[in-house]
């Protein structure tokens, strides 16, 4: 790989390649590497550089109109590596209902079969490191289920859900520099900020991407195959902005490049109340061989269909003092500026961070311990918990619900009339929740109550009020795939409609959220667009 600076090149300077990538996080770094390695000639660029910096971080900027998203919190990371720099790595499959066309939710399926998915996600595991065989484990993980754990999935109503996490978060930057540094096949472009889409004459096939330096200077890459892989919001935001030929931009023929936007809404609702004796296992999340595992507890496809349910899913974190919540507020908010976690925003200084309060339950589920401290001192710590003799007495823990957001076209990115530095269009996030969301995380509430008085575990203190929700940074749909080029923006090949080399990797391209975090569904997708790639170079 050969490293250029863009900054270092002339003002006008013209690269061609075979396949350009846009954008080097989790998406563009396993394309580029899948892409060396069957033989094609990439340059991966990326608008910033090795490390983070403020100027570069600020285009970034957007105006929010909808649902607020969390203040002072840094959602995405402009620099090498991409917003894997800042992930606690927490991995999840989506399951077969998460891409079915379900009647109650509007807009809902995926084009593509989950089969043709999740024949790239044992590769996808491989690359995040994840625990070996984690995701086909079933009957490992029943037999390591607590009495407790397999009484609540007795009845049919309530289903597992399983989170994988690395021994240490996935920096894709990182992690594979070395590799890409020896293939001649790869050229980094950093500090490379894409500005738009140049297409041909007949609007038919992209021929450019117009970068452009801070500096002032500018330059263009040709390449016969182009690929977004900026996230969720950028790709979209490029397709906007490119308006040359059509003033509603590129791909979006059909109005819906932009729309459909989803994140995984998240909230801290009740308590759940256990009886002395029952112990929750994996529910509360365990280390094991190569990583650590976490079920969570979702209603059953059956009871989704029967009752019109979204695909939330709970998780229990412990309920402490009000001493301890103090402190334990402080502490986090001092780790996650330390360790750059990304959860507090890195432009916050550490003074900042002491003074502010936002509440150790959001905290908790945000970034839990066995999220936020090594996975060597969180193993032993969980060992020696598991050492010290316990009162056999009632247990009581918060309950933590992560909400799929069903497809909604109101729910949406577009430009506005103000401009960043380079003169791009900033975006506008009008993000909506529709009502489904508060439904189903209250329907959940009473299932599970439910089912623990049934079994004689417990009971669920319900929450006081309405659930408020925050984002989780999974930015999602926003130019979503379809077979049907009036339902979507790209097709099932992740090429945008109507132009012939113009495709895009990421999360942008999910119709449905699903109840899943998205990362190892992005590295299963960039994985097949390689394949696709390599094998149609037309």
């Amino acid at each position: 790989m050969s490293l250029l600076d863009a900054s270092s090149l002339a003002h006008g300077a013209v690269i061609d390649t075979d396949v350009a990538i846009i954008g080097a996080g989790a998406a563009g770094i396993t394309l580029a590497r899948a892409l060396a390695a069957a033989g094609c000639e990439v340059v991966l660029a990326e608008a910033g550089g090795l490390e983070p910096d403020p100027a570069t971080q600020a285009l970034h900027d957007l105006e929010s109109v909808g649902y607020p998203p969390r203040p002072d919190y840094m959602a995405r990371a402009r620099y090498y590596g991409g917003t894997c720099n800042l992930w606690a790595g927490r991995s999840m499959r989506l399951l077969p209902v998460d891409f079915a066309a379900r009647p109650w939710i509007p807009w809902s399926g995926w084009p593509v079969a989950p089969e043709e998915i999740a024949a790239f996600e044992p590769e996808a595991a491989s690359i995040l490191g994840l625990p070996p065989g984690g995701f086909r484990g079933s009957a490992a993980l029943e037999a390591g289920m607590s009495a407790a754990e397999r009484a609540l999935l007795e009845g049919g109503e309530l289903a597992p859900t399983l989170s994988l996490w690395a021994p240490r978060p996935r920096r894709f930057g990182a992690a594979f520099r070395r590799e890409l540094a020896r293939s001649p096949r790869v050229r980094l472009l950093l500090g490379a900020n894409a500005t738009g889409i140049a297409l041909d004459a007949t609007g038919r096939r992209a021929v450019a991407v117009r970068l452009a330096c801070l500096d002032g200077r500018r330059l263009e890459l040709r390449a016969r195959r182009i690929v977004l892989a900026c996230g969720g919001l950028e790709n979209a935001r490029l397709l906007l902005a490119s308006r040359e030929q059509d003033p509603a931009g590129i791909g979006n023929a059909h109005g819906h490049v932009g729309r459909f936007f989803m994140d995984h809404p998240r909230t801290v609702h009740g308590k759940v109340h256990l009886e002395a004796g029952a112990r929750l296992r994996l529910l509360r999340g365990v280390p094991v061989r190569g990583g650590k595992i976490q079920l969570g507890l979702a209603p059953s496809p059956a009871l989704q269909e029967r009752e019109g349910l979204l695909h939330h899913y709970v998780t229990f974190e412990s309920e402490q003092s009000g001493y301890a919540q103090q402190q334990y507020d402080t502490a986090v908010q001092i780790a996650k500026v330390v360790l750059r976690r990304g959860h507090a925003g890195s432009r916050l200084a550490l003074g900042e961070a002491l003074h502010r309060r936002t509440g150790t339950q959001g905290l908790m589920y945000l970034l839990s311990p066995k999220e936020i401290m090594p996975h060597w001192a969180w193993r032993a710590l969980w060992h020696a918990r598991r050492l010290v003799p316990r009162k056999a007495g009632p247990q009581r823990y918060v309950a933590v619900y992560f909400c799929e957001q069903p497809p909604d076209p109101e729910s949406r990115v577009y430009l506005s009339g103000e401009h960043d530095a380079l003169g791009v269009p900033r975006l506008v996030l009008d993000w909506r929740l529709a009502p489904a969301v508060t439904g189903s995380v209250l329907r959940l509430e009473r299932i599970l109550d439910g089912v623990l008085r049934r079994q004689g575990l417990g009971r669920v203190e319900p929450g006081q009020g309405m659930p408020h929700y925050t984002d989780a940074s999974h930015h999602m749909g926003t130019t979503r795939m379809s077979a049907d080029p009036r339902l979507g923006v790209v097709d099932t090949d992740c090429r945008v409609h109507g132009l012939g080399n113009l495709y895009m990797a990421g999360s942008s391209v999910f119709p449905c959220a699903g109840h899943a975090n998205p990362t190892l569904t992005i590295v299963a997708l960039a994985l097949r667009l390689a394949r696709h790639l390599a094998t149609h170079r037309g």
